[in-house]
């Protein structure tokens, strides 16, 4: 502003052209002052530019951070020991992998043979010939006659089927043997290798001879300890008969 003064002041002796322009030269001078000065008002209260310093009205560097890097040391990998021991871990989980797959396969392919030899009624036939107290009843689906009888709530006849069932499934998986005059003690003794299976068709067993030579009633209680023990009997089988 001073220099504006300054500058009006001497116009007064000048012809009024040059004066004129002083005047002029002097206003412009003046705006860009004042545009500068805003610029660095503005700068100064956006104090987080960061490549601004507001305390010297000027320019400063910028320091960029490195990317983060995950700080991992996998030399380890490249020990000998421990590449052993990774390659063995491989192996064990792949050999698992397999002997799982294998067993699903193998449960697989013995229940639908099972399914299939159930539908067969003359290989029925043939085995229940060897089991007398089958003589004066249905030998067609044993299972389903265990089925019908249990839902029926006729619990003696359901366990006559149910143990008849469960001889004939043993005698086509070669567990054990059915022939006419052979005993229920002898069919156990021929699964007594199995424990775990000879523990459910004794159960079994126990429940149908009171019911068929001891003439005891049986009740819906008594039936479905033998009944809910099924799966476990037809998983036995099928181990049973997984090769070695």
């Amino acid at each position: 502003m001073n220099e504006v003064k300054s500058n009006l002041l001497t116009s007064v002796s000048m012809p009024w052209p040059g004066a004129l322009l002083l005047i002029a030269s002097s206003s412009a001078k003046a705006a860009d002052d004042a545009s500068i000065s805003s610029a660095g008002d503005a700068l100064r209260e956006r104090m987080q530019i960061p490549w601004y310093n507001a305390e010297s009205d000027s320019l400063q560097p910028v320091t960029l951070s490195e990317p983060w890097r995950p700080n991992v040391d996998l030399s380890w990998l490249a020990q000998p020991l421990n590449a052993v021991l990774i390659t063995i871990a491989v192996v064990l989980i792949l050999l698992l992998v397999w002997m799982i797959v294998r067993v699903v396969r193998q449960r697989e392919r013995g229940r639908a043979e099972r399914n299939r030899r159930r539908g067969d009624p003359l290989a029925t036939a043939d085995r229940v010939e060897a089991l007398p107290f089958l003589r004066d009843r249905s030998q067609h689906d044993l299972l389903g006659q265990a089925r019908y009888h249990y839902e029926q709530g006729n619990y003696s006849e359901a366990i006559i089927y149910l143990f008849s069932y469960e001889l004939v499934e043993l005698d086509r998986s070669t567990l054990v043997r059915l022939a006419k005059g052979k005993t229920n003690r002898q069919y156990l003794r021929e699964t007594g290798r199995m424990r775990p299976l000879a523990a459910v068709l004794e159960q079994t067993m126990i429940t149908f001879e009171e019911v068929f030579f001891g003439r005891r009633p049986l009740d819906r209680e008594g039936f479905e300890a033998c009944w809910n023990q099924l799966d476990q009997f037809e998983t036995l089988v099928s181990q049973a008969q997984v090769p070695a």
